[in-house]
């Protein structure tokens, strides 16, 4: 007869504990109030911090955030004040036109140049593209600015006299009663350039009744 020896049993094993990590400082203060109650920063399920319902996405260029626009005036917003450029494969700020990036996420990492509040107005336009470089790279003709109609001519010349105090009524007799006279604009404006040349060049020659 063959004998068998008895194998001892193997030891089992303690069970492995998974423990979860401590949460962090920063997500303990969202996550609780006082008391430690769960508040409304609290995380979901899946690790998430979910976000107010009430808060809605700043739309100042650049920034990105969300915040309460109840408590607009309480918020600090770092953006850009004109829209992005994205023309061919470059992308960059028209505000900012000397930091370009090819990359969406180095383009996005350029800093803003304004600091104000969130908003939740945007701009008109969002976009610019190569039609907008163009046109604002194209030449300018010098006379562009200089309106070709008289009333227009006459109409700047009271805003500059309006501007160093002097009365738009007082103006309007006076070029009311040289178009009466002519009957044409364009003597009129010529009148008034010839009297003002006249009366600063008297100005420029008779010391004695110059204004103090």
């Amino acid at each position: 007869r063959h004998l068998t020896c008895a194998r001892p049993p193997r030891p089992q094993r303690p069970p492995v504990l998974h423990r979860r990590p401590a949460p962090c400082a920063c997500t303990r203060q969202g996550a609780f109030g006082r008391g430690g109650r769960l508040g409304a920063g609290a995380m979901s399920g899946d690790g998430v911090v979910p976000r107010n319902p009430q808060h809605v996405r700043c739309k100042n260029f650049g920034c990105q955030q969300f915040f309460d626009p109840t408590k607009a005036d309480q918020t600090t917003c770092i953006h850009h004040k004109a829209p992005p450029v994205f023309h061919e494969t470059v992308k960059y700020w028209s505000c900012c036109p000397n930091s370009k990036a090819y990359d969406w996420d180095e383009f996005m990492k350029i800093p803003g140049c304004q600091r104000g509040t969130c908003s939740t107005e945007g701009a008109k336009k969002q976009v610019m593209g190569g039609c907008d470089v163009r046109a604002d790279a194209a030449p300018k003709r010098i006379d562009d600015d200089l309106p070709a109609d008289p009333r227009k001519k006459l109409d700047r010349l009271r805003a500059g006299l309006e501007s160093i105090g002097v009365e738009s009524s007082s103006f309007d007799r006076a070029w009311g009663r040289l178009a009466a006279k002519h009957g044409d604009l364009g003597v009129v404006v010529s009148h008034m350039g010839k009297s003002f040349t006249e009366v600063l060049q008297s100005m420029d020659t008779d010391e004695v009744n110059l204004p103090d």
